[in-house]
């Protein structure tokens, strides 16, 4: 579903005033949309590649064929970007890795999903269901402990939302461009309609509630992130989840510190479930498309014991 990993990397980097949540309310309104027609085309036509299954549909295999390798070049190109936020988010528990360690984390990181992939759809299915729990349970703890520190320290939380627009909405549609990528991953789900069952009822109704979910987790989260840290300390926090846990939990040192453990972990489990999911989908694009003759011809076969896409001659 939707990538939730980015909420951090996209604050703590480059969205860290107080105005960027009317882009996060407006890119929000446009994913819902979005997702809603992706989810009456996977009511119409529950077929394997998603996009591109639709679009050859409605407008022949070139369009196809556009859509189709577009889509897979955007998935592919980001698959990367989560390596990087894991061994990021890492960095605020073991502040002093070094290059070559990082780099080896991120090869460990990149292999056992791929592994999880390999073995198939069914037990990449089964370990995203577990990382979605355990990702959840750590926002919902923060959101609820963040609510109640609000209702506490009510005018240190409106003080930290001025100046509300301290640069202006110079960048207000390149920000709306960047922060719609961490609500995209809805399309993700449409893509491997052979191996959900009865996928005209199930897809829609995952991707609806998807979306939905992702949404109030989004609004609700930076609500309590612009509360707890004014837009200077966000601009330089590593780990701002994490960072503003402290802060809400700082009159308990032990809670403090469970609570940074918690929510820092959860975003840790975040970012792999989010590049797990695009890993699937990206192979079973791959392979719509290498079936359908638009991808070499290599990408079509598969594994004869896990029925996944493989290499294997």
């Amino acid at each position: 579903m939707a990538q939730t990993s980015t909420l951090h990397l996209l604050l703590a980097v480059v969205f860290s005033a107080p105005s960027v949540y009317v882009v996060w309310v407006v890119a929000g309104l446009i994913a819902i949309v979005i997702a809603l027609c992706f989810a009456q085309c996977a009511m119409m036509l529950p077929k394997v590649g998603g996009p591109y299954a639709y679009a050859t549909r409605a407008w022949g295999p070139f369009a196809g064929f556009i859509v189709g390798w577009s889509l897979w070049l955007a998935e592919w190109v980001s698959l990367p970007v989560f390596p990087l936020a894991f061994t990021r988010y890492l960095l605020f528990f073991v502040p002093n890795l070094d290059a070559l360690t990082q780099s080896f984390v991120k090869v460990l990181f990149v292999a056992f999903l791929a592994v999880t992939n390999i073995l198939g759809v069914r037990a990449a299915g089964r370990v995203n269901d577990v990382l979605t729990l355990l990702k959840l349970a750590p926002l919902v703890f923060f959101v609820i402990a963040g609510l109640t520190w609000i209702s506490i320290n009510p005018t240190v939380a409106l003080t930290n939302f001025f100046p509300f627009t301290p640069f202006g909405f110079a960048g207000f549609g390149s920000a709306v461009v960047l922060i719609f990528w961490a609500y995209a991953g809805f399309e993700i789900s449409t893509i491997l309609a052979d191996d959900v069952d009865q996928p005209s009822k199930t897809i829609p109704k995952a991707v609806i509630i998807g979306i939905l979910v992702v949404t109030v987790f989004y609004l609700t989260t930076n609500i309590i992130l612009f509360a707890v840290r004014n837009y200077g300390q966000l601009a330089t926090d590593t780990a701002p989840l994490a960072a503003a846990s402290n802060g809400i939990l700082s009159s308990n040192v032990a809670l403090a510190l469970f609570g940074g453990l918690l929510v820092g972990i959860g975003a840790l489990i975040s970012v792999a479930g989010s590049d797990e999911s695009g890993m699937i989908g990206t192979a079973r694009l791959g392979y719509a498309l290498a079936a359908d003759g638009l991808f070499p011809k290599i990408f079509a076969k598969i594994h004869t014991k896990f029925k996944t896409p493989t290499l294997q001659s």
